[in-house]
């Protein structure tokens, strides 16, 4: 992939005096809430294609496959007639180039750009920064993208698992020092953005080298090619000891890219936003040789096939999957990331203790429900609800060797000789098996490229028992060990499928026995292991 390049417009602000000095001059990161550029009211200007004035929105875009859809609706990146914005509202757009998040910032803040992108993650941040003006208070219109495979955390060969980071030094090479992706990653083990030091390296060559020669450096947090270069061999930013423990294509609905609206222009003018919204979901379909011929223009490529392999680790949302998005009974939606965004960042410090935004005060579903009830869009298929590869799962005969990007190990409860338990008991114990299965159903949603892989593990209070008769009664024994903890890692399994909607053919089963102890506490070792598996 020649460009695939995005300032990621979402995460606490740095403060590089403040952060304390980390070795051999890395500086570490301290969130802080942002800070609210000079705000003033939008301005649209005007243009005449012809046909007498109509209102023009100039938006700026940076360096990303993932906004494709916008060229094809507007059919380059110049006012004309030809634009579905046109054709749909009687309005004209302008596309400029912006790298800079904070020239983004302050053009939305003045007004110059009421339309902007940013990720999902990033709204409570702006909220927060943006309360005291209602004009600019952000409202998402829609989804332009969801990053498949273009955004990945390379560790160390001596990090097994996201615990082993707890304490470590990690580069991130984004606008961010912390990314929404790490946080997420991190929390699933039980720690937060405080627990690591974050060492914040904006220019990706230097964070290269910096994660090259730094062996103290636990983790890098980047994107294509880097995160694929690390580890080819062939390539002269192979980096020998270092490996892809999560990415984008494993996570592939986590980071999603949205385009905002300033408050006062969608109450000035909610016909022209609906038929924005509805121009880029008909763009999302007519992507093709000049939107790459545009695109390559815009960004000074040398040839559409770059433009088109910036859209290689990218998924363009189309309208479908934008229903899918604002659904607020969506467990991985626009609701849910707001909702762990905010908490992430409160315990970081980039928001107040006290915050609680509700996501309704960011998010308009009303027009993605407008659109839908006309019907023009029904025949769009959404190919991010299941996304998960049947064919690669049904190869498992290799899977220990596979990438496992998570593993967790969850200790349920059953009755002694019991190979299930009644998922309606009103007992505490049954009501917490069900609160961590949900637990997973939600982490399989969130890792909806992976396989997921249930290895159960008995209590290992009779083992020594079981040795003191001799070798062969403990061999039998720890055979029916094994048959017993495969039927409840089957029962496991059947709960997650009937009772949380999981994809049945992405679970796989295994029963450990007694083997693998990992306390002394004979009950603590009655557990199910759960490895989420990369085939990617």
């Amino acid at each position: 992939m020649g460009v695939g390049y995005k300032l990621l417009f979402s995460g606490p602000r740095v403060e590089g005096a403040g952060g304390a000095a980390a070795p051999a001059d890395l500086v570490f990161a301290k969130a802080s809430p942002m800070t609210l550029p000079p705000v003033s009211g939008y301005q649209l200007a005007t243009v005449d294609l012809g046909e007498g004035p109509v209102p023009l929105l100039t938006i700026p875009l940076d360096t990303w496959g993932g906004y494709a859809a916008m060229f094809a609706a507007n059919k380059g990146t110049k006012p004309n007639k030809d634009s579905l914005f046109y054709k749909r509202g009687r309005f004209a757009v302008q596309i400029v180039n912006e790298e800079t998040t904070e020239k983004q910032l302050e053009g939305y803040a003045s007004g110059k750009w009421p339309i902007i992108w940013t990720q999902m993650d990033g709204l409570p941040l702006f909220l927060d920064a943006f309360k005291a003006d209602k004009r600019v208070a952000p409202k998402v219109l829609g989804l332009f993208d969801w990053s498949d495979g273009g955004d990945g955390i390379l560790v160390r060969s001596y990090v097994k698992t996201a615990a082993d980071l707890k304490g470590k030094i990690i580069i991130t090479s984004s606008n961010t020092p912390f990314s929404f992706m790490l946080l997420w990653y991190l929390s699933q083990n039980g720690l937060t953005g405080n627990d690591v030091k974050v060492s914040w390296i904006d220019d990706a060559e230097e964070a290269l080298q910096k994660f090259k020669s730094k062996s103290s450096v636990a983790a890098w947090v980047s994107w294509t090619p880097y995160i694929n270069d690390a580890a080819d061999p062939k390539s002269p930013n192979y980096i020998p000891d270092a490996r892809l423990i999560i990415s984008s294509k494993d996570a592939n609905q986590v980071i999603a890219d949205c385009y905002i609206v300033r408050s006062d222009l969608l109450l000035d003018k909610p016909e022209m936003m609906q038929a924005f919204v509805e121009a880029m979901m008909e763009g999302s379909q007519q992507i093709g040789t000049q939107t790459y011929n545009d695109m390559a223009a815009f960004y000074g490529l040398q040839t559409a096939a770059e433009a088109r392999d910036m859209l290689t680790d990218v998924h363009i949302a189309n309208f479908s999957e934008n229903k899918m998005f604002f659904d607020v009974n969506n467990s991985i939606g626009a609701y849910k990331i707001f909702q762990l965004a905010q908490e992430y960042y409160k315990q970081l410090g980039a928001l107040p203790p006290d915050a609680s935004y509700d996501p309704e005060r960011v998010l308009v579903p009303q027009i993605i429900a407008a659109i839908d009830k006309k019907g023009e869009f029904a025949s769009q298929k959404n190919a991010m609800a299941n996304s998960f590869n049947k064919k690669a799962g049904l190869d498992i005969s290799d899977l220990e060797n596979q990438r496992t990007v998570l593993k967790n190990n969850v200790e349920l409860f059953f009755e002694p000789q019991k190979l299930d338990f009644d998922i309606n008991s009103t007992s505490d114990d049954i009501k917490n098996n069900l609160k961590l299965l949900g637990q997973v159903a939600e982490q399989t949603k969130f890792l909806g490229t992976t396989m997921v892989k249930l290895s159960g593990y008995l209590d290992t209070t009779k083992v020594a028992d079981f040795k003191a008769q001799g070798n062969q009664q403990f061999i039998e024994a720890s055979a029916q060990a094994k048959l017993i903890s495969k039927k409840r890692a089957e029962f496991v399994k059947s709960v997650m499928v009937k009772h949380f909607g999981v994809d049945p053919d992405r679970i796989v089963t295994e029963g450990k026995g007694w083997d693998n102890p990992i306390s002394d506490d004979p009950n603590k070792n009655r557990r199910v292991e759960v490895r989420f598996i990369s085939f990617e």
